[in-house]
């Protein structure tokens, strides 16, 4: 799995790299295009990042003007993330590159089978090592 994992991202990382995003930041960023404001656990389990990781993924794309934190005001030890329009601006600009990636790939491998497959992986990430 890490191989196939490792073939996709050959096609994704200079996508990346030319906007200037890692690929945990982007990560980020599409769960929160997706979601819009969100708490940032939720985030950090939609984006498969570990808590620490999170942390500094977060204060960088804040420093940029990406996202902002917003303190939850019925719990104030729970934060949110959400784009500000930067990011939202951002998102959309790198999108239209990434949807060019996922339709190669779609083209490769068939729309059937990579449904199958994104499906399948779906089972064993809800199974949870079961």
């Amino acid at each position: 799995m890490l191989r196939a994992r490792e073939s996709m991202m050959v096609s994704i990382r200079p996508v990346l790299t030319k906007h200037g995003f890692t690929e945990q930041q982007w990560r980020v960023l599409r769960v929160l295009g997706e979601k819009g404001c969100c708490d940032a656990g939720q985030v950090a389990f939609d984006a498969c990042i570990l808590a620490p990781s999170l942390s500094r993924i977060i204060s960088k794309l804040e420093k940029e003007g990406f996202i902002e934190k917003i303190i939850d005001p019925d719990d104030g030890r729970r934060i949110n993330l959400k784009l500000t329009k930067l990011g939202d601006t951002t998102l959309k600009k790198v999108v239209p590159d990434m949807d060019l990636v996922y339709k190669a790939i779609q083209k490769r491998y068939g729309e059937d089978r990579l449904k199958n497959l994104l499906e399948l992986l779906g089972e064993i990430s809800q199974s949870r090592g079961r």
